[in-house]
């Protein structure tokens, strides 16, 4: 009896530790593709919001930099106008 179970370990070893070897592997294969699939997709859904909230902070700047054109095309005009007062200020003090 003892010969037997000397020999089992072996054989066991031999024929079942392959076995279970391949299906561990396919096993811990198929939950890190499950894990990647998961980590994906929540990367994509942060990288979508991040690219929401950055096109809408570009739309914010891209307002501010039509406000700065629109006070700039304003400058001359006020500086004009200025000019004009000064002009119609010595004009009536001329005619005093």
């Amino acid at each position: 009896m003892s010969g037997v179970a000397e020999k089992v370990p072996g054989w066991v070893e031999r024929l079942l530790i392959p076995t279970l070897e391949a299906k561990v592997r396919s096993v811990v294969a198929e939950e890190l593709a499950k894990f990647e699939k998961t980590v994906d997709a929540r990367f994509e859904v942060l990288d979508s919001k991040m690219d929401a909230r950055f096109k809408a902070v570009n739309a914010k700047i891209e307002v501010v930099n039509t406000r700065i054109d629109s006070l700039e095309k304003q400058f001359p005009t006020l500086k004009e106008l200025a000019e004009i007062k000064a002009r119609l200020s010595q004009i009536e003090k001329a005619s005093r």
